[in-house]
Protein backbone atom coordinates (compact mmCIF):
# COMPACT_ATOMS: atom_id res chain seq x y z
CA UNK A 1 0.00 0.00 0.00
CA UNK A 2 2.87 2.38 0.86
CA UNK A 3 4.44 1.66 -2.49
CA UNK A 4 1.16 2.66 -4.11
CA UNK A 5 1.16 5.89 -2.09
CA UNK A 6 4.65 6.75 -3.30
CA UNK A 7 3.63 6.13 -6.91
CA UNK A 8 0.52 8.28 -6.42
CA UNK A 9 2.64 11.09 -4.95
CA UNK A 10 5.02 11.04 -7.91
CA UNK A 11 2.12 11.00 -10.39
CA UNK A 12 0.42 13.89 -8.58
CA UNK A 13 3.60 15.96 -8.64
CA UNK A 14 4.06 15.36 -12.36
CA UNK A 15 0.42 16.22 -13.07
CA UNK A 16 0.73 19.50 -11.14
CA UNK A 17 3.86 20.42 -13.09
CA UNK A 18 2.31 19.64 -16.48
CA UNK A 19 -0.90 21.50 -15.62
CA UNK A 20 1.07 24.56 -14.58
CA UNK A 21 3.13 24.54 -17.74
CA UNK A 22 -0.01 24.34 -19.85
CA UNK A 23 -1.50 27.25 -17.96
CA UNK A 24 1.60 29.39 -18.40
CA UNK A 25 2.06 28.70 -22.10
CA UNK A 26 -1.54 28.91 -23.34
CA UNK A 27 -1.86 31.97 -25.61
CA UNK A 28 -4.86 34.25 -25.82
CA UNK A 29 -7.00 33.95 -28.94
CA UNK A 30 -8.77 36.61 -30.98
CA UNK A 31 -12.46 36.93 -30.27
CA UNK A 32 -13.43 38.13 -33.73
CA UNK A 33 -16.10 40.31 -32.11
CA UNK A 34 -15.54 43.09 -34.67
CA UNK A 35 -16.59 41.00 -37.70
CA UNK A 36 -19.48 38.78 -38.85
CA UNK A 37 -19.80 35.51 -40.72
CA UNK A 38 -21.40 35.44 -44.16
CA UNK A 39 -24.54 33.86 -42.64
CA UNK A 40 -24.90 36.71 -40.11
CA UNK A 41 -24.28 39.60 -42.52
CA UNK A 42 -27.01 42.16 -43.20
CA UNK A 43 -27.30 44.28 -46.34
CA UNK A 44 -29.07 47.16 -48.04
CA UNK A 45 -29.74 47.21 -51.79
CA UNK A 46 -30.85 49.26 -54.77
CA UNK A 47 -32.59 47.81 -57.82
CA UNK A 48 -33.85 49.10 -61.18
CA UNK A 49 -35.19 46.26 -63.31
CA UNK A 50 -35.99 48.17 -66.53
CA UNK A 51 -32.49 49.73 -66.49
CA UNK A 52 -30.76 46.45 -65.54
CA UNK A 53 -28.88 47.93 -62.56
CA UNK A 54 -28.49 46.94 -58.90
CA UNK A 55 -26.16 47.44 -55.93
CA UNK A 56 -25.75 45.89 -52.49
CA UNK A 57 -23.79 46.99 -49.40
CA UNK A 58 -23.04 45.25 -46.10
CA UNK A 59 -24.37 47.15 -43.06
CA UNK A 60 -23.04 45.20 -40.05
CA UNK A 61 -19.64 44.07 -41.36
CA UNK A 62 -16.93 43.61 -42.11
CA UNK A 63 -16.96 39.90 -42.94
CA UNK A 64 -14.55 37.80 -40.88
CA UNK A 65 -11.32 36.62 -42.51
CA UNK A 66 -11.88 33.83 -45.02
CA UNK A 67 -15.61 34.60 -45.45
CA UNK A 68 -17.28 35.57 -48.72
CA UNK A 69 -20.71 36.25 -50.19
CA UNK A 70 -21.55 36.24 -53.90
CA UNK A 71 -24.42 38.05 -55.65
CA UNK A 72 -25.71 37.88 -59.25
CA UNK A 73 -27.83 40.10 -61.48
CA UNK A 74 -29.32 38.32 -64.49
CA UNK A 75 -31.63 39.39 -67.36
CA UNK A 76 -33.75 36.98 -69.42
CA UNK A 77 -35.56 37.07 -72.72
CA UNK A 78 -39.18 36.16 -71.94
CA UNK A 79 -42.28 35.26 -73.98
CA UNK A 80 -44.47 37.88 -72.25
CA UNK A 81 -44.40 40.89 -69.95
CA UNK A 82 -45.69 38.71 -67.08
CA UNK A 83 -43.90 35.69 -65.71
CA UNK A 84 -43.97 32.87 -68.25
CA UNK A 85 -41.50 30.31 -69.58
CA UNK A 86 -39.29 29.40 -71.27
CA UNK A 87 -36.84 32.18 -70.49
CA UNK A 88 -33.21 32.36 -71.62
CA UNK A 89 -30.33 34.34 -70.16
CA UNK A 90 -29.47 37.44 -72.12
CA UNK A 91 -26.69 38.64 -69.79
CA UNK A 92 -25.57 38.05 -66.22
CA UNK A 93 -23.11 39.69 -63.83
CA UNK A 94 -21.66 38.02 -60.71
CA UNK A 95 -19.42 39.55 -58.04
CA UNK A 96 -18.70 38.90 -54.37
CA UNK A 97 -17.72 40.50 -51.11
CA UNK A 98 -14.66 38.79 -49.67
CA UNK A 99 -12.41 38.92 -46.64
CA UNK A 100 -9.24 36.97 -47.58
CA UNK A 101 -7.59 34.87 -44.88
CA UNK A 102 -5.33 37.16 -42.86
CA UNK A 103 -7.13 40.32 -43.95
CA UNK A 104 -8.33 42.65 -41.21
CA UNK A 105 -11.41 43.74 -43.15
CA UNK A 106 -13.31 43.45 -46.40
CA UNK A 107 -11.61 44.28 -49.67
CA UNK A 108 -14.87 46.05 -50.59
CA UNK A 109 -18.11 46.76 -48.74
CA UNK A 110 -20.34 47.57 -51.74
CA UNK A 111 -20.94 45.89 -55.11
CA UNK A 112 -22.57 47.40 -58.22
CA UNK A 113 -24.06 45.49 -61.17
CA UNK A 114 -25.21 46.30 -64.73
CA UNK A 115 -26.69 43.99 -67.40
CA UNK A 116 -28.28 44.50 -70.80
CA UNK A 117 -32.08 44.22 -70.87
CA UNK A 118 -34.08 43.05 -73.93
CA UNK A 119 -35.97 45.70 -75.87
CA UNK A 120 -39.32 44.08 -75.10
CA UNK A 121 -40.34 41.17 -72.85
CA UNK A 122 -37.88 40.41 -70.07
CA UNK A 123 -37.32 39.21 -66.52
CA UNK A 124 -34.53 40.61 -64.32
CA UNK A 125 -33.51 38.93 -61.04
CA UNK A 126 -31.04 40.05 -58.34
CA UNK A 127 -30.07 37.03 -56.22
CA UNK A 128 -27.76 35.75 -53.50
CA UNK A 129 -25.06 33.40 -54.83
CA UNK A 130 -23.44 32.71 -58.19
CA UNK A 131 -25.74 29.94 -59.47
CA UNK A 132 -27.49 31.16 -62.65
CA UNK A 133 -30.51 29.16 -63.87
CA UNK A 134 -30.56 28.85 -67.67
CA UNK A 135 -33.03 28.26 -69.14
CA UNK A 136 -35.96 28.95 -66.85
CA UNK A 137 -38.61 26.36 -67.72
CA UNK A 138 -41.65 24.84 -66.04
CA UNK A 139 -39.40 22.01 -64.79
CA UNK A 140 -36.26 23.99 -63.89
CA UNK A 141 -35.09 25.29 -60.52
CA UNK A 142 -36.37 28.58 -59.15
CA UNK A 143 -34.56 31.34 -57.28
CA UNK A 144 -37.29 31.53 -54.61
CA UNK A 145 -35.90 33.00 -51.35
CA UNK A 146 -32.47 33.53 -52.93
CA UNK A 147 -33.91 36.69 -54.49
CA UNK A 148 -32.63 39.84 -52.78
CA UNK A 149 -35.40 41.44 -50.72
CA UNK A 150 -37.47 38.27 -50.24
CA UNK A 151 -39.75 38.10 -47.21
CA UNK A 152 -38.11 34.91 -45.92
CA UNK A 153 -34.85 32.99 -46.12
CA UNK A 154 -31.53 34.24 -47.40
CA UNK A 155 -32.97 37.09 -49.42
CA UNK A 156 -34.62 38.65 -46.36
CA UNK A 157 -31.21 39.69 -45.01
CA UNK A 158 -31.24 42.72 -47.32
CA UNK A 159 -33.44 45.79 -46.97
CA UNK A 160 -34.05 48.30 -49.75
CA UNK A 161 -32.48 51.73 -49.68
CA UNK A 162 -35.33 54.30 -49.36
CA UNK A 163 -36.84 55.02 -52.76
CA UNK A 164 -36.09 51.53 -54.12
CA UNK A 165 -38.38 48.48 -54.35
CA UNK A 166 -37.92 45.91 -51.57
CA UNK A 167 -38.38 43.09 -54.07
CA UNK A 168 -35.32 43.00 -56.35
CA UNK A 169 -36.94 41.28 -59.34
CA UNK A 170 -38.83 42.54 -62.37
CA UNK A 171 -41.08 41.27 -65.15
CA UNK A 172 -42.06 43.54 -68.03
CA UNK A 173 -40.62 45.31 -71.02
CA UNK A 174 -40.71 48.62 -72.83
CA UNK A 175 -42.77 47.29 -75.72
CA UNK A 176 -44.41 44.28 -77.29
CA UNK A 177 -42.16 41.62 -78.75
CA UNK A 178 -42.74 41.03 -82.46
CA UNK A 179 -43.03 37.43 -83.66
CA UNK A 180 -39.82 37.69 -85.68
CA UNK A 181 -36.10 36.95 -85.31
CA UNK A 182 -34.19 39.64 -83.39
CA UNK A 183 -30.61 40.42 -82.40
CA UNK A 184 -29.31 41.85 -79.09
CA UNK A 185 -25.76 43.26 -79.38
CA UNK A 186 -23.60 43.29 -76.22
CA UNK A 187 -20.25 45.12 -76.28
CA UNK A 188 -17.60 44.34 -73.66
CA UNK A 189 -14.76 46.49 -72.35
CA UNK A 190 -12.15 44.64 -74.44
CA UNK A 191 -13.65 45.65 -77.80
CA UNK A 192 -15.55 42.44 -78.56
CA UNK A 193 -19.24 42.33 -79.54
CA UNK A 194 -21.45 39.38 -78.59
CA UNK A 195 -24.57 38.97 -80.71
CA UNK A 196 -27.51 37.21 -79.03
CA UNK A 197 -29.61 35.65 -81.79
CA UNK A 198 -33.26 35.18 -80.72
CA UNK A 199 -35.97 33.54 -82.83
CA UNK A 200 -39.46 34.65 -81.80
CA UNK A 201 -40.99 33.79 -85.15
CA UNK A 202 -43.27 30.82 -85.91
CA UNK A 203 -40.69 29.08 -88.13
CA UNK A 204 -36.98 28.41 -88.15
CA UNK A 205 -34.87 31.46 -88.93
CA UNK A 206 -31.40 31.80 -90.48
CA UNK A 207 -29.08 34.54 -89.16
CA UNK A 208 -26.31 35.71 -91.51
CA UNK A 209 -23.54 37.72 -89.82
CA UNK A 210 -20.81 39.74 -91.56
CA UNK A 211 -18.21 42.21 -90.23
CA UNK A 212 -14.83 43.76 -91.03
CA UNK A 213 -11.84 41.77 -92.30
CA UNK A 214 -14.03 39.19 -94.00
CA UNK A 215 -15.73 37.94 -90.81
CA UNK A 216 -18.75 35.81 -91.74
CA UNK A 217 -20.96 33.30 -89.92
CA UNK A 218 -24.45 31.80 -90.35
CA UNK A 219 -26.64 30.33 -87.59
CA UNK A 220 -30.11 28.78 -87.96
CA UNK A 221 -32.46 28.70 -84.97
CA UNK A 222 -35.60 26.58 -84.60
CA UNK A 223 -38.87 28.01 -83.25
CA UNK A 224 -38.61 29.11 -79.58
CA UNK A 225 -35.10 27.63 -79.47
CA UNK A 226 -32.55 28.83 -76.92
CA UNK A 227 -30.78 31.99 -78.13
CA UNK A 228 -27.37 31.50 -79.70
CA UNK A 229 -24.39 33.74 -78.90
CA UNK A 230 -21.88 34.70 -81.59
CA UNK A 231 -18.86 36.79 -80.61
CA UNK A 232 -17.27 39.13 -83.13
CA UNK A 233 -13.66 39.71 -81.97
CA UNK A 234 -12.37 43.23 -81.37
CA UNK A 235 -10.24 43.22 -84.52
CA UNK A 236 -13.37 42.70 -86.66
CA UNK A 237 -16.02 44.47 -84.56
CA UNK A 238 -16.84 47.23 -87.05
CA UNK A 239 -19.51 47.40 -89.75
CA UNK A 240 -21.33 44.42 -88.24
CA UNK A 241 -24.46 43.41 -90.17
CA UNK A 242 -27.01 40.68 -89.34
CA UNK A 243 -29.76 39.67 -91.77
CA UNK A 244 -32.47 36.99 -91.90
CA UNK A 245 -34.14 36.11 -95.20
CA UNK A 246 -33.10 39.44 -96.66
CA UNK A 247 -34.31 41.54 -93.71
CA UNK A 248 -31.67 43.54 -91.86
CA UNK A 249 -31.90 42.82 -88.13
CA UNK A 250 -28.84 44.72 -86.89
CA UNK A 251 -26.21 47.13 -88.22
CA UNK A 252 -23.46 48.75 -86.15
CA UNK A 253 -20.23 48.09 -84.29
CA UNK A 254 -18.55 48.12 -80.91
CA UNK A 255 -19.56 50.80 -78.42
CA UNK A 256 -17.86 51.31 -75.07
CA UNK A 257 -20.04 50.18 -72.13
CA UNK A 258 -20.70 52.78 -69.41
CA UNK A 259 -19.30 50.62 -66.61
CA UNK A 260 -15.86 50.07 -68.15
CA UNK A 261 -13.05 51.02 -65.79
CA UNK A 262 -9.65 52.18 -67.00
CA UNK A 263 -7.00 49.77 -65.63
CA UNK A 264 -4.69 51.43 -63.13
CA UNK A 265 -1.14 51.73 -64.45
CA UNK A 266 1.58 51.54 -61.81
CA UNK A 267 4.36 54.11 -61.79
CA UNK A 268 8.01 52.99 -61.83
CA UNK A 269 10.29 53.67 -58.87
CA UNK A 270 13.74 55.15 -59.40
CA UNK A 271 16.51 55.56 -56.83
CA UNK A 272 20.16 56.59 -56.99
CA UNK A 273 22.93 55.68 -54.53
CA UNK A 274 26.22 57.60 -54.34
CA UNK A 275 29.14 55.89 -52.59
CA UNK A 276 32.91 55.59 -52.84
CA UNK A 277 32.62 53.41 -55.95
CA UNK A 278 30.36 55.72 -57.95
CA UNK A 279 26.69 56.19 -58.84
CA UNK A 280 24.20 53.30 -58.87
CA UNK A 281 20.75 53.83 -60.41
CA UNK A 282 17.96 51.31 -59.63
CA UNK A 283 14.72 51.22 -61.61
CA UNK A 284 11.80 49.07 -60.39
CA UNK A 285 8.79 48.67 -62.69
CA UNK A 286 5.65 47.31 -60.91
CA UNK A 287 3.69 44.35 -62.26
CA UNK A 288 0.87 46.66 -63.40
CA UNK A 289 3.23 49.18 -64.99
CA UNK A 290 3.82 50.02 -68.63
CA UNK A 291 7.09 49.33 -70.46
CA UNK A 292 9.69 51.90 -69.36
CA UNK A 293 12.74 53.00 -71.38
CA UNK A 294 15.30 55.38 -69.88
CA UNK A 295 18.68 56.68 -71.02
CA UNK A 296 21.54 57.52 -68.62
CA UNK A 297 24.09 59.87 -70.22
CA UNK A 298 27.33 60.64 -68.30
CA UNK A 299 29.56 63.61 -69.11
CA UNK A 300 32.47 61.18 -69.02
CA UNK A 301 32.02 57.82 -70.71
CA UNK A 302 29.35 56.05 -72.76
CA UNK A 303 25.60 56.40 -72.27
CA UNK A 304 23.49 53.44 -71.12
CA UNK A 305 19.86 52.73 -72.06
CA UNK A 306 17.62 50.29 -70.20
CA UNK A 307 14.15 48.91 -70.98
CA UNK A 308 12.16 47.62 -68.02
CA UNK A 309 9.18 45.37 -68.67
CA UNK A 310 6.38 45.21 -66.04
CA UNK A 311 7.83 43.49 -62.96
CA UNK A 312 11.48 44.13 -63.97
CA UNK A 313 14.24 45.66 -61.82
CA UNK A 314 17.16 47.25 -63.70
CA UNK A 315 20.46 48.52 -62.25
CA UNK A 316 22.86 50.97 -63.99
CA UNK A 317 26.31 51.76 -62.54
CA UNK A 318 28.85 54.49 -63.34
CA UNK A 319 32.33 54.40 -61.80
CA UNK A 320 33.07 57.47 -59.71
CA UNK A 321 35.52 59.90 -61.28
CA UNK A 322 36.11 63.53 -60.41
CA UNK A 323 33.46 65.80 -61.92
CA UNK A 324 31.11 62.93 -62.96
CA UNK A 325 27.57 63.99 -63.85
CA UNK A 326 24.82 61.71 -65.24
CA UNK A 327 21.68 62.96 -67.00
CA UNK A 328 18.56 60.74 -66.91
CA UNK A 329 16.08 61.19 -69.76
CA UNK A 330 13.28 59.57 -71.79
CA UNK A 331 10.47 57.67 -70.05
CA UNK A 332 11.62 57.69 -66.42
CA UNK A 333 10.15 60.90 -65.06
CA UNK A 334 10.93 59.99 -61.46
CA UNK A 335 14.69 60.30 -62.16
CA UNK A 336 14.66 62.88 -64.92
CA UNK A 337 17.38 65.47 -64.42
CA UNK A 338 21.10 65.54 -63.66
CA UNK A 339 22.86 63.71 -60.82
CA UNK A 340 26.42 64.67 -59.81
CA UNK A 341 28.89 62.36 -58.02
CA UNK A 342 30.95 63.71 -55.14
CA UNK A 343 33.49 61.50 -53.45
CA UNK A 344 32.47 60.89 -49.80
CA UNK A 345 34.91 62.23 -47.19
CA UNK A 346 35.68 58.86 -45.64
CA UNK A 347 36.75 57.19 -48.90
CA UNK A 348 40.41 58.38 -48.58
CA UNK A 349 40.80 56.80 -45.10
CA UNK A 350 39.68 53.36 -46.19
CA UNK A 351 42.42 50.93 -47.17
CA UNK A 352 42.54 47.29 -48.06
CA UNK A 353 43.67 44.79 -45.38
CA UNK A 354 47.46 44.38 -45.29
CA UNK A 355 49.33 41.12 -45.02
CA UNK A 356 50.14 39.76 -41.53
CA UNK A 357 53.70 40.37 -40.17
CA UNK A 358 54.65 36.79 -40.82
CA UNK A 359 53.72 37.06 -44.46
CA UNK A 360 55.13 39.20 -47.20
CA UNK A 361 52.76 40.37 -49.92
CA UNK A 362 54.02 37.67 -52.19
CA UNK A 363 53.40 35.06 -49.50
CA UNK A 364 49.77 36.03 -48.93
CA UNK A 365 47.73 32.97 -49.94
CA UNK A 366 45.24 33.44 -52.78
CA UNK A 367 41.70 32.12 -52.64
CA UNK A 368 41.07 28.68 -54.07
CA UNK A 369 38.39 28.40 -56.76
CA UNK A 370 35.86 27.27 -54.15
CA UNK A 371 36.68 30.30 -51.97
CA UNK A 372 36.24 32.99 -54.65
CA UNK A 373 34.00 35.77 -53.38
CA UNK A 374 31.20 36.80 -55.75
CA UNK A 375 30.13 40.42 -56.03
CA UNK A 376 26.60 41.76 -56.42
CA UNK A 377 25.24 45.00 -57.78
CA UNK A 378 22.36 44.94 -55.31
CA UNK A 379 21.96 48.15 -53.34
CA UNK A 380 19.54 46.72 -50.77
CA UNK A 381 20.49 47.57 -47.15
CA UNK A 382 21.96 44.78 -45.06
CA UNK A 383 19.49 43.42 -42.48
CA UNK A 384 20.55 44.10 -38.88
CA UNK A 385 17.79 42.18 -37.10
CA UNK A 386 19.35 39.43 -34.90
CA UNK A 387 18.71 35.89 -36.09
CA UNK A 388 17.67 33.24 -33.59
CA UNK A 389 20.62 31.03 -32.69
CA UNK A 390 23.33 33.51 -33.67
CA UNK A 391 24.21 34.63 -30.11
CA UNK A 392 27.45 33.30 -28.60
CA UNK A 393 26.00 30.69 -26.27
CA UNK A 394 23.88 29.16 -29.05
CA UNK A 395 20.59 29.60 -27.16
CA UNK A 396 17.38 30.88 -28.66
CA UNK A 397 16.34 34.38 -27.54
CA UNK A 398 13.30 34.76 -25.31
CA UNK A 399 11.63 38.12 -25.31
CA UNK A 400 8.88 39.78 -23.32
CA UNK A 401 7.25 39.21 -19.96
CA UNK A 402 5.44 36.10 -21.25
CA UNK A 403 8.71 34.21 -21.76
CA UNK A 404 9.99 35.13 -18.28
CA UNK A 405 6.73 34.01 -16.71
CA UNK A 406 6.80 30.65 -18.46
CA UNK A 407 10.42 29.99 -17.45
CA UNK A 408 9.95 31.02 -13.82
CA UNK A 409 6.68 29.16 -13.38
CA UNK A 410 8.00 25.97 -14.93
CA UNK A 411 11.08 26.02 -12.68
CA UNK A 412 9.05 26.44 -9.47
CA UNK A 413 6.63 23.68 -10.40
CA UNK A 414 9.45 21.27 -11.25
CA UNK A 415 11.11 21.99 -7.87
CA UNK A 416 7.82 21.30 -6.11
CA UNK A 417 7.47 18.02 -7.95
CA UNK A 418 10.98 16.97 -6.97
CA UNK A 419 10.32 17.75 -3.26
CA UNK A 420 7.16 15.68 -3.27
CA UNK A 421 9.03 12.84 -4.92
CA UNK A 422 11.83 12.86 -2.27
CA UNK A 423 9.34 12.99 0.59
CA UNK A 424 7.49 10.04 -0.88
CA UNK A 425 10.72 8.07 -1.19
CA UNK A 426 11.45 8.62 2.49
CA UNK A 427 7.96 7.51 3.40
CA UNK A 428 7.33 10.74 5.34
CA UNK A 429 4.24 11.65 3.33
CA UNK A 430 1.11 9.63 3.99
CA UNK A 431 -1.94 9.69 1.77
CA UNK A 432 -5.30 8.54 3.13
CA UNK A 433 -8.17 7.36 0.98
Amino acid sequence: MKKFHRVAAVAAAALVGLTGLAGFSSPASATGADCVTAAEAKYQHTFNGPAGTASIEITNGPLCAGQEQAFSLVSYTAPSAKFSVPQYVLESSTDKLTAPTGASKLTRSKLEFKVEVPECFTQVDFVFGDYIINPLTDKSDRYNDRKVGSQNGEGSRSKAVPGNPQSAWYNGGSGTCVAAPVVEALSDCDGNVTLKLINRSTSSAPFVITADNGFSKTETLAVRAEPVSVTVPAADAKNIRVTSRGTELFKGGWTKPEDCKTPEVGKPEGTVTSDCDGLTFTVKNPQNGAVVTATFTPNKGAAQTITAQPGDTKVVFFKGVEGLKVTVSNGLDVLNGEVAWTEPENCSTESSPSATPSQTPSETPSATPSETVSTSTSTSPVATTPVAGDDEDGSLPLTGSAAAGVAGGAFLLLVAGAVLFILARRRKVNFTA
